[in-house]
């Protein structure tokens, strides 16, 4: 076909059209092909157009290509036209979705540098504010953001409400915190069941029972095959009925909340939320183990092998079913100071059943408390987890000395340590109080070896 008589005219018309077409297939059909060849042509006719460079980047973004978007975007950025806040918006996303704090909060504040911000930026400078380890800055910064979407856009409000409650969960905020946020929003979203059944769980950790399970109720009604409904009516139900029964067998409130079972409960649909649970931190190790140390990894243990089985519930069931213990003598793989190794399911059992025969000849493993062994050098040391899933070293005759917060947080510190991605905000410091792990548990109704895989 020949292009005798086509003007300039013709041709930007024909550009213009492209452009819009793939604005419009974009936002249809993110993924598609076409989009990318939509906007490479574009780009060959007018290589200076930012907003096709915009389509390219949202395209690779939407297709997990990070990389190839964040090209885009600073490139975009490096001109600083018409579309540069929408580039830096993109590049503190892409910053955020890889958790890389520290440089979503740099282009958080650089977004909000420039005119035309919304309480939306704002939003977003305090989530990677408390990401980054300002916590009560970021904290206090959503609060502000809700206020000025409440001065400025008062119809978005419910978003405004329920994006500070997502944040303050994404940053780890303590449950008073949450929960005073999520209330605010459901009251402002009823239907939101997202918000509601963390509010749940939220009043679980803080011992409110009755606050919880009228409020599981109200789910249920609105949704009778919610899983995590059923779980929140049940166990609020359940503590109802334990602290009854504890008043007639001389066992505090205190007694309960020194498990710190509930507390834990909070944390690990928290952590599953937001994708940092130990189940995700395992996967993520997967991926950095170095060839040492997979090597000297058994395989897990299938369901059947562990059923009707008492390993431990906190955590060791599912380090066994992740790998079940590691070779003996291999604890140096993990390329830490003391060689300590996974233990297997049989050495977690056989262990168990050797403390249960004669408790007075293992002082160190009293019944009313709350332990799981999980890590032994080999020499009559363990890593073990105690009350409020805290990780401790255990000696013979020795006070526990702590190892991490969590068994969760151990993994992901030997993520790091391998060189994969920690997606964890940053730790956020607590006082003395806060910190404290109290080993005494009521044993009457919290036995570690009540509750079988």
């Amino acid at each position: 076909m020949s292009d005798f008589g086509r003007t300039a005219t013709d041709d930007g018309d024909a550009v213009e059209r492209d452009l819009d077409l793939a604005w419009e297939l974009l936002g249809a059909q993110p993924t598609h092909p076409k989009v990318a060849e939509l906007a490479l042509r574009v780009l060959a006719a007018q290589p200076e157009r930012s907003s096709a460079s915009m389509v390219l980047g949202y395209h690779h973004e939407t297709r997990g290509d990070a990389g190839e978007a964040r090209r885009h975007y600073l490139r975009i950025a490096g001109r600083r036209d018409s579309q540069f806040i929408w580039a830096a918006r993109a590049l503190r996303r892409v910053a955020l979705a890889e958790h890389d704090h520290p440089e979503a909060l740099r282009w958080a504040r650089t977004v909000l540098a420039e005119k035309h911000v919304d309480w939306d930026d704002w939003m977003v400078l305090g989530s990677a504010q408390a990401l980054s380890g300002e916590h009560e800055d970021g904290w206090s910064q959503l609060d502000e953001a809700v206020a000025l979407c409440a001065r400025t856009a008062p119809g978005e409000l419910p978003k405004a409400l329920r994006k500070r409650a997502e944040y303050l969960l994404g940053s780890l905020a303590p449950p008073d915190r949450f929960i005073a946020a999520a209330e605010e929003a459901v009251r402002a979203d009823a239907a939101d069941s997202w918000v509601a059944v963390l509010l749940g769980f939220a009043y679980l950790a803080r011992y409110r029972f009755e606050d919880a399970e009228q409020l599981g109720l109200r789910l249920l009604r609105e949704d009778p095959t919610d899983d995590l409904a059923q779980s929140l009516v049940k166990g609020a139900r359940e503590m109802l009925r334990i602290v009854e029964k504890a008043s007639g067998e001389d066992i505090t409130l205190e007694d309960i909340q020194g498990t710190g079972a509930f507390e834990m409960a909070w944390r690990q649909i928290r952590d599953q939320r937001i994708g940092i649970d130990l189940a995700s931190a395992l996967a993520a190790l997967d991926d950095v183990l170095p060839a040492d140390l997979r090597a000297a990894l058994r395989p897990g243990a299938a369901a059947a092998e562990l059923a009707g089985k008492k390993v431990g519930s906190m955590v060791a069931k599912h380090l066994v079913a992740w790998h079940d213990g590691q070779a003996p003598g291999s604890g140096a793989a993990w390329g830490l100071a003391e060689p300590f190794r996974l233990m297997s399911a049989a050495e977690i059992l056989a262990m168990d059943a050797e403390i249960e025969a004669d408790p007075a000849a293992h002082p160190d493993w009293p019944e009313n408390e709350l332990w799981e062994q999980v890590m032994t050098d080999d020499a009559g040391v363990y890593v073990v987890a105690v009350a409020f899933g805290a990780l401790v070293k255990r000696r013979p005759g020795q006070p526990d000395e702590p190892v991490a917060e969590s068994m969760a947080d151990w993994i992901w510190d030997r993520v790091a340590a391998f060189g994969g991605r920690d997606p964890r905000p940053a730790p956020r410091e607590i006082g003395a109080a806060a910190r404290r792990q109290p080993r005494r548990a009521a044993a009457q109704w919290t036995d570690r070896r009540n509750d079988p895989c």
